[in-house]
């Protein structure tokens, strides 16, 4: 350490002035060997070993918050051009969670951050993408059980271990004893026939070398969340946390009521079973050998427990299962489960999954199945779920029979979130909602695909029965039109003014009247996606008289925000802090333009071009009034000329009365 920080002695007594003083000597700007060690000693020595480390004494607090920020692969909260945000999906199934360059970078920088990354770093991710498995050839004289369809174990002792199982495996080594993982899967099997994907067919579904291995090496005890993607069945899943399961009494296709209903007694009978289930007491031992015995088993039950799992989602897009077993989830395997995501292909049965729902907060279910078994499921979390989000795909071809449901609504006195992905047909729809009841409901999330027209119909209704007060709502109806639409978004905007603060709306151009009744004293945040530009190559006006477009639209929101901001004119404190407050972003594209908006092959589809004239005045204003607001406005390629066109011609006639 420099002289210069050496502490200074306590002064004594008076400076003599007789004295003489020594003048100082120059100080020598180059650092001896013994103030080098000195140095290397305090602050530790770098990833090169020669260098000392002047970071290595971040806190462990700090640096943890960093590692997550440089290493988690943040997704975007919001539509923009070509994405769509899905709510209703964690998006580690689409993309990695963790940068893994990032993540050596880091540990790199010296040996007491590549501990406390190892320490604090919860995130491993296995992608299998990147660890090819061994081919084989088809042979017609190969029977058909030779070949393993689902294969549970991991077998293949004398296959090429890919370098990115040895990664991964390496990664969870690194994590001390005790600390809480969060491990993501993707794809942990592969398809082993050379010839064009298809998961149908035999010799789909061979597991990765060396991965089953992997997993295993980490106590299960100590993993907190697990994410699961597989494009083959899910049977090796099931195995991997319930190696016991409970074959049906029957086969599961609800191609009728008559079936559904017998297919849901099984279930409720395999649940019960599974949540009456109790440890049993030890038997009191004589002999030493006894009480070892005993000690063992108990340890060997002990670390079947999942102690820490707290999330858990799966995701299946291949072939149906072809191990008909209940997979149970039983409370005292999975103590700590709250969260539970479970997306399934098309064949694959929901109700084989018997989850603990009576602990369940946070709930995400997508399948093909009859409404009749996904409320009777619902029915067993009602009590405990804060948080639901639900996929309504579209249901069996074989299914004939009509559900009409005369039950009362089910209550969910804790629910809070709900999110409703639609993709299926309006009954369907529309009978899902008017089955529910949630008093304490704060955010609705609403994205229809297919045949959104008149999609928030029955939600206002589900949301005037529920009797909540909304503070966000979502809302993604596509490209549709509809007046019963605008109807129910005004009847939303008039009773859920007062409380509400985050408004999304993607649509096609709806009346705009609505915003007229809303208040909305605690808004923070607006994002509008208007697909509502008409196509100026088509003459849209035909010389009859112009119809409303995202122009208009755009303009009265503006309009409307000025109006907000300013409290109608009124000075006072709470309406000044307002220009702070509120985040605005208007997105206008094409009428016909939703897909090309969205779908990465169609990028060439679409320009962004500066917004008209009017448009851009009011955003200034805003901007220079201290509210966020950005706009975006997208035409079609063909259309891009015409359109600066007569952009240019709007600005002439302005300076022109001017």
């Amino acid at each position: 350490m420099p002289a210069r920080n050496k502490p200074k002695k306590a002064r004594t007594e008076a400076p003599s002035t007789s004295k003489i003083v020594a003048s100082p000597k120059p100080i020598s700007n180059s650092t001896t060997d013994a103030q080098t060690k000195k140095e290397k000693g305090i602050w530790g020595i770098g990833a090169d070993g020669v260098n000392p480390c002047y970071i290595e004494c971040v806190p462990t607090e700090i640096l943890d918050i960093m590692i997550k920020l440089l290493i988690t692969n943040q997704t975007p909260n919001q539509s923009g051009r070509g994405l769509q945000i899905d709510r209703t999906v964690h998006a580690g199934f689409t993309s990695a969670p963790v940068d893994k360059v990032a993540h050596h970078r880091l540990r790199s920088v010296c040996r007491n951050w590549a501990k406390a990354i190892d320490e604090t770093l919860r995130e491993v991710h296995f992608d299998g993408n990147r660890a090819p498995g061994p081919m084989f050839r088809w042979d017609e004289n190969m029977l058909e059980e030779e070949i393993r369809v689902s294969a549970l174990i991991d077998d293949n002792v004398d296959e090429i271990i890919p370098d990115e199982v040895r990664r991964t495996r390496l990664d969870l080594e690194r994590i001390p004893a005790g600390v809480p993982i969060n491990l993501t899967l993707i794809k942990p099997r592969y398809d082993a026939d050379p010839e064009p994907k298809s998961s149908s067919r035999p010799g789909a579904g061979l597991m990765r070398p060396g991965v089953t291995n992997m997993v295993n090496s980490v106590d299960k005890r100590d993993i907190a969340s697990l994410t699961i993607y597989d494009d083959c069945d899910s049977a090796w899943v099931q195995h991997l946390l319930d190696d016991e399961g409970e074959e049906p009494d029957q086969l599961w296709h609800d191609e009728d009521l008559a079936e559904a209903i017998a297919i849901m007694k099984n279930f409720h009978d395999v649940y019960q079973k599974m949540c009456a289930r109790q440890p049993q007491p030890p038997k009191a031992c004589r002999t030493r050998r006894q009480i070892r015995r005993q000690v063992a088993l108990a340890k060997e039950e002990d670390e079947k427990v999942w102690k820490k799992l707290h999330t858990l989602r799966l995701m299946f897009s291949g072939r149906f299962s072809t191990d008909t077993i209940f997979a149970q989830l039983s409370p005292l395997k999975f103590p700590a489960l709250r969260c539970a995501e479970l997306h399934l292909s098309r064949d694959d049965p929901l109700h084989l999954w018997v989850l603990p729902y009576s602990q369940i907060t946070h709930l995400t279910l997508g399948s093909h199945t009859s409404n009749f078994i996904l409320l009777s499921m619902l029915k067993l979390a009602r009590l405990s779920l804060e948080s639901l989000s639900v996929r309504l795909l579209s249901e069996y071809e074989g299914w004939s029979g009509k559900y009409e449901r005369q039950e009362p609504c089910i209550d969910f006195p804790k629910l809070q979130v709900l999110r409703v992905y639609r993709k299926t047909t309006h009954k369907k729809f529309e009978q899902f909602l008017d089955a529910l009841e949630c008093p304490n409901l704060r955010t609705f999330d609403i994205t229809a695909e297919i045949s959104g027209n008149g999609s928030l119909t029955p939600a206002a209704r589900f949301i005037k029965r529920s009797g909540c007060a909304l503070r966000e709502l979502y809302i993604d109806t596509e490209d549709r039109r509809s007046l019963s639409d605008s109807t129910a978004l005004e009847t939303l905007m008039r009773g859920h003014s007062d409380a509400l603060e985050v408004l999304h709306l993607v649509s096609g151009l709806l009346p705009f009247d609505w915003l007229d009744d809303l208040t909305a004293p605690h808004l923070r945040e607006l994002d509008f996606l208007c697909f509502g530009i008409n196509d100026r190559n088509l003459d849209p006006y035909s010389g009859k008289t112009p119809k409303p477009e995202a122009r208009d639209f755009a303009l009265h929101l503006f309009r409307w925000i000025q109006n907000w901001a300013t409290g109608g004119g009124l000075d006072t404190q709470d309406y000044k802090s307002r220009h702070s407050q509120l985040a605005v972003r208007f997105c206008a594209a094409p009428h016909d333009g939703y897909y090309e908006f969205y779908d990465d092959c169609r990028t060439d589809y679409l320009d962004a071009v500066s917004p008209p004239r009017a448009i851009e005045s009011i955003q200034n204003e805003l901007v220079g009034a201290g509210i966020k607001a950005e706009v975006e406005w997208w035409v079609n390629r063909w259309d891009v000329s015409a359109y600066n066109a007569e952009r240019l011609s709007e600005q002439e006639k302005v300076e022109a009365k001017q």
